[in-house]
């Protein structure tokens, strides 16, 4: 059980990328080692090590890793080896790796919420989410530093997108909130940012309509739109004086709202 009075996991860094469609696609190991050399634009991204096409890993996270978790919500389309493993072995440290799937866009919300309550137990320092899509995919750098805490991670049911505007303005206010900040269950002042999956587009106007800030995942990258798009918007958000940024989707097949809070420490 967490300890709901001890340190949330924070976000030490996080970065992304698109994996343009190509003949016979790309596996899972093969994209996990494109992420594993670094954010875009970094020396060295996408050489390759000339073992069975893999890249080779350039910039793995630089602190030894506990764990090591890999979300995913299509099934890899050319298996090159197992992908948790592989990215174990890349990075510093003994992690404890495994794979999430068959949860739908909601992988990495399970993911991030597994590795938030390991952290306040006191059984992790430093962790690794890999977030995979065939169209994209995201790291979430994660343990006890960095800019941004995670506040709280969350499930709804949502059989319409409708149902998904309660939780979301309702979401946590941030610490030491002022008196004049929004109650639960209320529209979210201003300095409330949104980022929002291809399953909540329609709500982008309900949501602008209060005053917050509300950001898009590009479509057509599954689990790994809103985390492919969250260093720009932690970016936006921390430019705008955001008191708290809601990453969110809705996973319509299954009726379910996933979304999890992030606060600035500074």
């Amino acid at each position: 059980m967490a300890d709901a009075t001890a340190a949330g996991l924070r976000l030490a860094g996080t970065w992304g990328l698109d994996f343009p469609a190509r003949p016979g696609g790309r596996s899972f190991v093969e994209m996990g080692g494109e992420l594993l050399a670094g954010p875009p634009g970094q020396d060295g991204r996408n050489r390759q090590d000339g073992q069975d096409g893999r890249p080779a890993p350039g910039a793995p996270p630089p602190r030894p890793l506990d764990y090591l978790v890999v979300a995913h919500e299509a099934y890899d389309a050319t298996p090159a080896g197992l992908v948790a493993g592989y990215l174990a072995d890349a990075c510093p440290g003994d992690p404890r790796a495994f794979s999430l799937a068959d949860q739908g866009i909601g992988a990495p919300f399970s993911g991030l919420r597994i590795l938030d309550r390991i952290h306040r137990a006191g059984g992790l320092d430093d962790a690794a989410l890999f977030v995979l899509d065939p169209a994209a995919g995201a790291v979430l750098a994660l343990g006890g530093t960095g800019d941004w805490a995670l506040r709280t991670v969350a499930e709804e049911r949502a059989g319409a997108a409708a149902d998904c505007l309660p939780p979301l303005t309702g979401a946590p206010a941030p610490p030491l909130a002022s008196p004049s900040a929004p109650a639960s269950g209320r529209a979210p002042g201003p300095r409330t940012a949104y980022l929002l999956g291809e399953g909540l587009r329609d709500l982008a106007g309900a949501l602008e309509a209060t005053g917050a800030m509300v950001r898009h995942a590009a479509p057509g990258q599954g689990c790994a739109g809103v985390w492919r798009a969250l260093p720009a918007a932690l970016r936006g958000a921390a430019g705008e004086g955001a008191e708290r940024l809601v990453v969110a989707d809705r996973d319509r097949g299954l009726g379910r709202l996933h979304l999890a809070a992030f606060v600035p420490l500074s």
